[in-house]
C-alpha cells in the first residue's frame, strides 16, 4: 500500500524549506533540492545514498516511507538530472536508437571494463583542457558521433567528473575530529581520513542491509559529523586489511 501521510506529518513536512508541496497521498520536494539529491545520488546509485542525504538534510526516512524513497531513486534511473517539470523532453530522448557498444568502442573514445563501456582516460584528459569552452557535446561531435545517441546520462557523469576535478574535498570538521579521535570504534580520524576498527566491522556484520547511518547510530556514531563521501564510499561493512 502506498504511504499515506498525516496530518501531522503533512504539517512538519510542510515547514522543511526543501519541500514544494505534500499532500496526504504525495510529496514534492522543490527543484533544488532534487538537483541535490541527484547530484549526491550519481556519486553512489542507490537508495541507501538517497536515504543518506535525507537524513544529512533533516528528513526521517522511516517517516518518508520506502515507497516515496523507492520513487527517487527509480525517477533518477529513467530520466537523469532532474528538469524543473520538464521530463517529456527526456522521454522523448529515451525514444532515440542509442549506439551499441561495439559502435562506441569502434569509434575509439571509449574501452571496455568488465561488461561495461567508459570513456577512455585520453579522451577524459583531452576533455579536461578544453572543457568548459568546447562542450563535451561539440567534442564528441567532432568524432562523428551523435551525442543524443551516446546518451544523456554518459555525457552527464563526464560533465561532473571534469566539474569536480581540482576542487578539493568536504573534510571533517574539527570538532567531530576531536569527538571521534579516542572512539571505541574509531582506529582513526582527522580532517581528511576516518577509519573505523576491525572491531566495528566485526559486531556490524549483524546489521547488514540497515541504512549506513543507522549502523553507525548503534556504535554511538553521528553519521551526520562525516561528510556525505565519507559515509557513502568510505565506510562499509567491509574491513580494509
Amino acid at each position: 500500500m502506498a504511504k499515506r501521510f498525516t496530518n501531522e506529518e503533512i504539517k512538519l513536512l510542510s515547514n522543511s524549506p526543501y519541500v514544494k508541496n505534500v499532500r496526504k497521498n504525495r510529496l514534492t520536494f522543490t527543484y533544488e533540492f532534487r538537483c541535490i539529491l541527484y547530484d549526491e545520488w550519481i556519486k553512489q546509485p542507490s537508495t541507501s545514498q538517497i536515504r543518506g542525504v535525507l537524513k544529512s538534510y533533516g528528513f526521517d526516512c522511516s517517516m518518508l516511507g520506502n515507497d516515496v524513497i523507492k520513487k527517487i531513486n527509480g525517477t533518477f534511473k529513467r530520466y537523469g538530472h532532474p528538469t524543473n517539470g520538464k521530463n517529456k523532453v527526456s522521454r522523448k530522448h529515451d525514444s532515440i536508437e542509442k549506439y551499441d557498444n561495439e559502435s562506441l568502442i569502434d569509434f575509439g573514445i571509449f574501452v571496455k571494463t568488465g561488461s561495461l563501456i567508459r570513456f577512455s582516460s585520453e579522451f577524459i584528459d583531452k576533455a579536461y583542457k578544453e572543457y568548459p569552452s568546447v562542450s563535451i557535446e561539440a567534442q564528441l561531435e567532432s568524432y562523428g558521433l551523435d551525442p543524443e545517441k551516446v546518451g544523456y546520462h554518459r555525457i552527464y557523469r563526464l560533465k561532473k567528473k571534469l566539474e569536480n576535478q581540482g576542487k578539493p574535498k568536504e573534510k571533517i570538521c574539527a570538532d567531530a575530529v576531536e569527538k571521534y579521535t579516542s572512539h571505541p570504534y574509531v582506529q582513526r580520524c582527522t580532517s581528511n581520513h576516518f577509519t573505523l576498527k576491525k572491531q566495528f566491522y566485526d559486531e556490524s556484520l549483524m546489521f547488514i542491509g540497515y541504512p549506513i547511518d543507522e549502523i553507525l547510530g548503534i556504535f554511538e556514531i553521528d553519521g551526520s559529523d562525516l561528510p556525505i563521501r565519507v559515509r557513502g564510499a568510505s565506510i562499509n561493512l567491509v574491513p580494509v586489511k
